[in-house]
């Protein structure tokens, strides 16, 4: 596959991110995919486009053939593949066992610690709409990392690899982090998507004209200055604007109007952080109670 032949790497789940990380170490010279155990044959055939060497066979093979176990499951499906593999005792000890579920940490890795593996949490902050994109994506990924002290440092190697940059966050925070990114991502894109229907119903027909610059820039700012980047009506207190948008929504598509409200009371609590006068405040707040 790649240039290298370094540290065996193992993949557990062929899926969109297991598949991206096969792209990003093709050509590394410290890493070579050599396995990849999944149960999707739609997942497998992908993944063995990508990576034709990679050996295709049993998890627990797998977790004794490589000396770098990346396990790329659902959240949810993550702590039934590390507790059936413990129980096969495929765990080498000294075998480095990596996780990309960004809502956990290394208690879902607990068996394998036992066993005497090496364990990390490592979570790319990407999307990942499809393998090749989101390898491409990979360049300049910030990735928390939750390791212990002594493993810090190869997890760190293992995302510099993929051209990332490792970030610790304490294992008691990963939920916390995890949320963050979620309200951060799914909730833009699914704002972002509601702002698109409207933007048809309007008539206009590339709404991404309109919504990409918009969005990027918004959320650059934001990202970078918190609550002082908020613009808009609720930012100025005009609650005439407010209650126009509204009634023009319960009209046009109530479901709208319902997102719009929710939308403009977390709005308001950050138009009041960056400074929104008392007084502008109340009329949009009571506009806002009153629906």
């Amino acid at each position: 596959m790649g240039a290298g032949v370094g540290t065996r790497v193992g993949i557990i789940g062929p899926g969109r991110v297991g598949t991206a990380l096969a792209i990003g170490l093709a050509d590394s010279q410290d890493y070579t995919v050599a396995a990849v155990a999944g149960r999707s044959a739609k997942g497998l055939r992908h993944f063995a486009r990508v990576a034709p060497d990679a050996a295709v066979m049993d998890a627990r093979e797998l977790a004794q053939l490589v000396e770098l176990i990346l396990i790329c499951v659902a959240d949810d499906d993550l702590e039934d593949v590390v507790r059936d593999l413990a129980k096969a005792d495929a765990f080498a000890t000294g075998v480095k066992v990596a996780h990309t579920a960004g809502g956990h940490g290394l208690g879902v890795l607990h068996l394998a610690a036992l066993a005497g593996a090496r364990v990390a949490a490592c979570h790319p902050a990407q999307t990942f709409p499809d393998p090749e994109t989101g390898a491409a994506g990979l360049v300049g990924t910030a990735w928390a990392v939750t390791a212990a002290p002594a493993d810090f440092q190869w997890a760190a190697d293992l995302v510099q690899a993929l051209f990332g940059t490792p970030v610790e966050i304490a294992d008691s925070a990963r939920t916390l982090y995890h949320a963050a990114l979620a309200l951060g991502a799914n909730g833009t894109s699914s704002v972002v998507a509601l702002a698109r229907e409207l933007l048809l119903a309007a008539g206009v027909a590339k709404p991404e004209e309109f919504l990409e610059p918009l969005v990027s820039a918004a959320g650059r700012n934001a990202a970078r200055h918190g609550a002082a980047a908020l613009t808009g009506p609720v930012r100025r207190g005009d609650a005439g604007t407010v209650a126009r948008h509204l009634v023009e929504l319960g009209i046009v598509m109530p479901d709208a109007a319902e997102a719009y409200l929710a939308l403009a009371k977390l709005a308001l609590r950050q138009a009041l952080r960056a400074g929104l006068p008392q007084e502008r405040a109340e009329a949009v707040r009571v506009l806002l109670e009153e629906g």
